[in-house]
């Protein structure tokens, strides 16, 4: 897959869909995997203050949304959250949701390094999933909700006394 001249910002070829995430959308994981999801959401953005986890604010719901048209995307996440699961039970014997959190870190970071795309697409889709929670807005986005001073030309003034570091061209 292709970037799409729409997509803003350095994003991986596989973390990127053309499509929007739609508000509804069939299910795609078992109740487990969200359970997964939720936990590993909330390792990768945790609770800040009074601001919930990503997992707990239900970015898990939006990726989901969004596995569910992007057939790639989909078999990625779902290899990638069988491979989460087989790797803290292979250190620990445990599910990686009991583990402790250095356990639950040591796990995702041994993830991190044998499955790149997967992870990458994680934390992207994982962080764009929070950012996009009206919980995550502590106050709205400059200048909206922010009077702004009104404009002082008198701070040019020594900018414009200097002498021109540009050329005229005719």
């Amino acid at each position: 897959m292709s970037l799409e001249p729409t997509v803003a910002g350095p994003q991986t070829d596989v973390s990127v869909t053309s499509e929007p995430t739609p508000p509804v959308a069939p299910p795609v994981l078992s109740e487990e995997q969200r359970a997964l999801l939720r936990v590993v959401c909330n390792r990768i953005v945790p609770a800040h203050g009074t601001v919930a986890g990503a997992g707990d604010l239900g970015v898990g719901s939006s990726i989901e949304r969004t596995l569910a048209e992007t057939a790639r995307l989909r078999r990625l996440f779902l290899d990638g959250l069988a491979l989460i699961e087989v790797t803290a039970r292979r250190r620990s014997g445990m599910e990686f949701g009991t583990l402790q959190e250095d356990g639950q870190v040591a796990v995702l970071e041994s993830v991190e390094q044998s499955a790149s795309a997967f992870f990458t697409a994680l934390v992207e889709h994982t962080y764009r999933g929070y950012y996009t929670q009206p919980a995550t807005r502590a106050r709205p986005p400059q200048p909206i909700g922010y009077e702004l001073p009104p404009f002082d030309p008198s701070l040019l003034d020594a900018q414009r006394q200097r002498a021109p570091f540009w050329r005229r061209v005719d």
